[in-house]
């Protein structure tokens, strides 16, 4: 982990997260006041299980996963995550516009439960290590970089982290299927016979996209892994601030309640050093193109 006390923009910075590093800040870098605090810690999740979070999304302002019976003021709500949102990137924008050229924003989300003994089914457990790849929202090779801030009043949210990407992907990902998930032909069978027809279609999830979503459950229920793994463990206190790319580090969170956090897919071409990047790794392990180029 990397303590940042100068937030100018810095090679080393850029270097660190792309390395597996965590750039943590022990003061969060922006004023986010008790009031709007309270306003988060007073709201509840959406009895489904489907939600783990409370979302706020940046392109419309839409706000999801709350409980709409326990939530006095969802206005009120909407704008206090739209402020954080806003101002985590704003910051990232100065700290690291290299990254923020050209970058996706995605959803900022608040996480209103302890996630120490959550009972949840093993692929959404929080507290086994994985890496991140979202389901709907596939990165085609760009990178997942998130910016977390614990509002706890009093408990540090408690992480543990193993090696970066090329450490596991090198033991594991032959034995994830990374050679029939690289050969194997892209897209559903509905896909092809809508295309077949000249029915209009969504986007094809890259060989590179399906191999990181099976790597994500892969990891869960790996018990080798889970179990003999290196370990780090960080403690991240009140009022403080980390951010991290989740698909290069594989992280778990063991503990902790009220964290928030913004989401931005960084560009591949961004990086300092391309070669960083697991669909750069994954292509040297498999000697195959992941990621179609763009035409």
């Amino acid at each position: 982990m990397v303590s940042v006390t100068d937030a100018a923009p810095r090679d080393d910075y850029y270097l660190a997260l792309e390395r597996g590093n965590i750039l943590f800040f022990p003061q969060t870098p922006f004023a986010f006041s008790t009031e709007e605090r309270d306003v988060l810690r007073s709201s509840e999740l959406s009895s489904s299980r489907h939600h783990k979070n409370i979302a706020y999304r940046p392109a419309s302002g839409k706000v999801t996963g709350f409980d709409a019976g326990a939530v006095k003021d969802p206005e009120r709500l909407r704008a206090v995550m739209r402020a954080y949102s806003e101002r985590a990137l704003a910051f990232l924008r100065s700290f690291l516009p290299r990254y923020m050229d050209g970058c996706r924003v995605d959803f900022a989300s608040f996480r209103p439960l302890e996630e120490e003994g959550r009972d949840l089914p093993t692929k959404k457990r929080n507290d086994l290590l994985h890496v991140d790849s979202f389901p709907t929202r596939p990165t085609g090779g760009d990178l997942i970089l998130r910016f977390f801030t614990n509002i706890n009043a009093s408990k540090p949210r408690v992480w543990t982290i193993s090696d970066p990407f090329e450490t596991v992907a090198r033991r594991y990902a032959a034995d994830a299927g990374l050679e029939r998930i690289s050969t194997e032909r892209g897209g559903s069978v509905v896909n092809r016979v809508l295309r077949g027809i000249g029915l209009p279609v969504p986007p094809e999830r890259s060989a590179y996209d399906r191999f990181m979503l099976g790597f994500h459950d892969y990891l869960k229920f790996n018990d080798d892994y889970q179990r003999n793994t290196p370990k780090y463990r960080f403690e991240f206190p009140p009022d403080s601030t980390w951010m991290v790319f989740t698909d290069v580090v594989p992280h778990a969170v063991l503990s902790g309640q009220y964290a928030l956090e913004q989401t931005v897919m960084v560009r591949r071409e961004s990086l300092l050093k391309r070669e960083h990047a697991p669909v750069a790794i994954l292509e040297s392990i498999c000697q195959r193109p992941l990621v179609a180029k763009a035409s």
